[in-house]
Parts: C-alpha cells; sequence; structure tokens
C-alpha cells in the first residue's frame, strides 16, 4: 500500500490529534548505507564500481496505539531509498490481548519466515550491514490474514509460539504473485545465552515468472498441432511448467549463542514449489564475532544450493521428446530449461559494528561472493543505523 508524502503526513498528523482517545507511541529507525564494487567487472546486490548511497538505505517510522488494556493497533511507515524514499504501508494491524500469554493479531503482518523476520529492517538491531544475503534473499513482503502468539515458560525455557494464516497478492521478488491458504507456525526458544528457533510455512503459490510463462506457451502452441492424447498429455505438461496454484513450502532452523562476549549465529533454510519448473533450494549461514566494549567485528560464510527439478524430464509426454520446438526438440529445450535452474552461491563477509551512540552504531563490511552463474564478486558497505 503507498502513500504519497502529504497524505502520509496528515495520516501521522491525525493519529497524534487522536492522542486523547488511545495512548499513541511514536518509534522510528534507519540506516544509512553506502557501498561499491572494487571494480567495472564486478556488481553485486545492486551495486557497481560507483559509490551507491541509496540501494539499502531506509527511513521508517511506527505508531502504536493503545486503545485499552486488551486492545491496540500498530501501523508502520517505510520508505526505501531505492524507491525514491516514497512511503509505504509495510505493517498495519489490530491485536487482542486474550491473556498475559495469548494475544491474536489481524492484518498486514510480517511472514516470520527469519529467525529476524520480525526486525529484519531494523538493521540496528543485528551485527551485519545486511543480513547474509544467500538465506535471506528470499525478498517477500507481509502477508494479510491472522497471528496467534502465545508467550509462556516450556521446561525451564522463555518460549514464544506464533501459528499464522492468510493471503497475499502482490510482488514476490519482483515478480507478480498470489498466495492462498498461507498456513505455518515458528517457535522460539530462550534460556541464558542461548536461543533456538524452528518455523514452517505452507501454501498454494502462483507465480508469474515470464520466461516459464513463454515456455508453457511453447509447449501448448506445439500441442495445438497434434491430436488426441499427445495434445492433452502436451497441455497437461505445459502446466506442470509454470508455477499456477502449487504445493509451495519453506522451513528454517535458527541457532543463536551470546556467552562470555562470544557471539554465535547459524541459520539454515528450506524452501520449494512443488511440481514446477523452479528449483528446491537449500541454504545456510554461520556467523561468529566477538564483542570487545563498543566493538564487535564477525565473519560470516553463507551458501545456497538450488537443485535442478529432474523429474520433469520424466514427464515429457511419451512421443513428444522429438518434436521441435523452434530450432531444438522439446527433450532439448526442457533439459536446458531444467539445468539453467541448478544454481549454486557461496558468500565470505568479514566486518565490524562500532556503538558509537547509544541508540546509533557505525558498520563496515567486506562481501566475497563466488556464484556458479556469474563468478565471483566482491562489495564494500558502509552504514550508521539507528533506532530513535
Amino acid at each position: 500500500m503507498k502513500l504519497q508524502p502529504w497524505l502520509c503526513a496528515l495520516t501521522l498528523a491525525g493519529l497524534s490529534g487522536q492522542a486523547m482517545a488511545a495512548d499513541i507511541k511514536f518509534r522510528g529507525f534507519a540506516s544509512f548505507v553506502g557501498g561499491l564494487t572494487p571494480s567495472s567487472s564486478d556488481t553485486l546486490y545492486g551495486y557497481d564500481d560507483k559509490v551507491d548511497f541509496r540501494n539499502d538505505s531506509l527511513i521508517a517510522l511506527q505508531a502504536d496505539a493503545k486503545l485499552d488494556e486488551k486492545l491496540s493497533a500498530t501501523m508502520q511507515f517505510m520508505a526505501r531509498g531505492i524507491n525514491d524514499y516514497e512511503p509505504v504501508v509495510e505493517w498495519a494491524y489490530i491485536t487482542y490481548k486474550v491473556s498475559d500469554e495469548l494475544q491474536l493479531s489481524g492484518g498486514r503482518i510480517r511472514i516470520p519466515f527469519y529467525r529476524y523476520s520480525d526486525f529484519i529492517d531494523v538493521r540496528y538491531t543485528y551485527n551485519w550491514v545486511k543480513v547474509p544475503q544467500p538465506v535471506y534473499g528470499f525478498e517477500f513482503p507481509g502477508y494479510d490474514g491472522l497471528s496467534l502468539v502465545y508467550n509462556n515458560e516450556f521446561g525451564g525455557w522463555d518460549s514464544m509460539l506464533q501459528i499464522i494464516y492468510g493471503q497475499f497478492n502482490g510482488e514476490i521478488s519482483e515478480m507478480d504473485g498470489v498466495i492462498e491458504d498461507l498456513t505455518g507456525f515458528s517457535w522460539t526458544l530462550n534460556r541464558d545465552w542461548l536461543t533456538l528457533r524452528a518455523g514452517y510455512v505452507f501454501s498454494k503459490t502462483s507465480i508469474h515468472v515470464e520466461a516459464l510463462e513463454e515456455l508453457s506457451a511453447g509447449v501448448k502452441y506445439l500441442a495445438s498441432f497434434q491430436g488426441g492424447q499427445l495434445a492433452a498429455n502436451l497441455n497437461s505438461f505445459a502446466d506442470d511448467l509454470r508455477p499456477y496454484r502449487d504445493s509451495a513450502n519453506f522451513g528454517g532452523l535458527a541457532l543463536g549463542i551470546d556467552h562470555n562476549n562470544v557471539l554465535f549465529d547459524a541459520e539454515y533454510i528450506r524452501y520449494e514449489v512443488k511440481d514446477s519448473l523452479l528449483a528446491e533450494t537449500d541454504a545456510f549461514f554461520v556467523s561468529l564475532g566477538y564483542r570487545a566494549g563498543k566493538w564487535i567485528p564477525l565473519v560470516t560464510y553463507s551458501e545456497s544450493e538450488s537443485k535442478a527439478p529432474d523429474y520433469l524430464l520424466q514427464r515429457i509426454p511419451v512421443g513428444a521428446g522429438n518434436l521441435l520446438l523452434g530450432p531444438a526438440t522439446l527433450e532439448q529445450v526442457i533439459a536446458g530449461a531444467v539445468q539453467a535452474t541448478e544454481t549454486e552461491t557461496k558468500l565470505w563477509e568479514v566486518g565490524f559494528r562500532y556503538d558509537f551512540h547509544h541508540s546509533a552504531a557505525f558498520k563496515m563490511a567486506w562481501t566475497q561472493t563466488d556464484d556458479a552463474a556469474t563468478g565471483k564478486n566482491g562489495l564494500l558497505r558502509f552504514a550508521v543505523d539507528l533506532v530513535f
């Protein structure tokens, strides 16, 4: 949901005018980020060899309105440099406190894919310039629906269980998508210096991938010249190539340690869209840091691997493999498309954080990636993160 700047200002002014009817608190966060690659042949995460100050910069303002002891409302306005700082409402939900342990929320809410999902944009809360992209590169906005959160103790651990249900219609990683029957949970356990987390989300997913739409249309065109069962089988196969109302799932595990100034983080994820020409992806990162006063140096390794859906080659209808689709046979075209989905990315990052203010930190990081498709690329980024 996008708002013009004047409408955003009027909205906030209106909220302030209602302060007598509700207890309204404002808080915000911002990140000012610059970066560049070492040469014109390196490109990474939207950066090149010219210094860029917009790509990862952002500023946000959140309004929390407490109507009474049980009912509250939250709205978050986000302005990103890459979008010319146009204000967007990213969160907008109401919460009803059923009891001291249980609360129910409804509206536009962040999907709890990752350990850092709820505060992924509040970069002051973690030590990287940005979270490791081989794991967190699956960009996804909030969903529209319900969230049930239960906080309590579990065997001497602080426990938070979240269950979600809803849907989404909008952009997924810059592609049009529709998510139906989005259902999932996340469970976080914390005890002293140790944090454990597990999460799982599943849904019916449709994503408009232009290359897959064109390939599917080509197979349907080929089917139009056939007859009988072969034509029917080709049309069915064409539908298998595109992610339309297919079963999708996303699972993740995370571990966090903050003990005697030693900081260790690890996270593993897997996601897939079944019965489509989208690869199953596994990714993880491990990060080690040390708190030395106001300084935190850290090193991170991350890896992502997408496996080609070879099973689609076995689904080519009998008698259709040698049919020409352009200059190549159908089997050759599908084999090439399947192979193109197989990728592997490795990332090393070294950096540091310096807390020069009680609510602001300076960070710098050198990132080196090795991608099977694009080769090796480097990136230097520096940032100031703050909360207010």
